[in-house]
């Protein structure tokens, strides 16, 4: 990926300077760079703040609410799961991260997941159906606090960045139970 972005990077150069057009690549450099810190540490600060609140929950044992409160619908989805075990404690921490729109704070939750559901059903090569359904179930993942989106479009000056809500729900719903039902009825034991 470096490479490419350093080809591309050169090209263009070599263009602006044919073109004689470099006082304008140094001006745009030099704007955006600036938009790029501002954009990078309004991110950082989202991301530390709900960051923080996964700590608060997992610390104060909210995380088990949270947990036995999903069960009914993990139940549904996770059919063959031990709903007592580590690896589903894992799914719901993940869970409750995506939730709050935390996808980036959600990454290493869900990997940690994937680890404690490779490790209880001691799978070698191939994933297994959970496995499968809990990537389907991060990758839709259903926000009822679009907490990065929302910081995005704040950066940018919306004067309401969380009106995207109600699109954000339907969307993530439909696709997730599209994703579950296909699963289901498309996954060989």
């Amino acid at each position: 990926m470096s490479t490419i972005v350093a080809i591309i990077t050169i090209i263009s150069l070599m263009l602006g300077f044919y073109n004689n057009n470099l006082y304008y690549i140094t001006n745009s450099v030099m704007d955006n760079t600036d938009k790029s810190i501002q954009f990078v540490l309004t991110i950082a600060g989202t991301m530390a703040l709900w960051g923080g609140l996964m700590n608060i929950v997992k610390e104060s044992k909210l995380d088990e609410k949270i947990s036995s409160l999903l069960k009914p619908l993990m139940r549904l989805i996770f059919s063959k799961m031990n709903l007592s075990g580590e690896a589903y404690k894992a799914i719901t921490m993940n869970v409750t991260a995506n939730l709050l729109g935390l996808g980036n704070a959600a990454t290493p939750l869900g990997i940690d997941a994937m680890k404690k559901i490779k490790k209880e059903e001691n799978i070698e090569s191939r994933p297994s159906k959970n496995m499968a359904l809990f990537t389907l179930l991060n990758t839709a993942s259903i926000q009822l606090i679009p907490s990065t989106v929302a910081a995005i479009r704040f950066s940018h000056g919306s004067k309401n960045p969380m009106d995207i809500l109600p699109a954000v729900l339907i969307s993530s719903f439909i696709s997730l139970f599209c994703a579950v039902v296909l699963i289901k009825v498309t996954w060989k034991n």
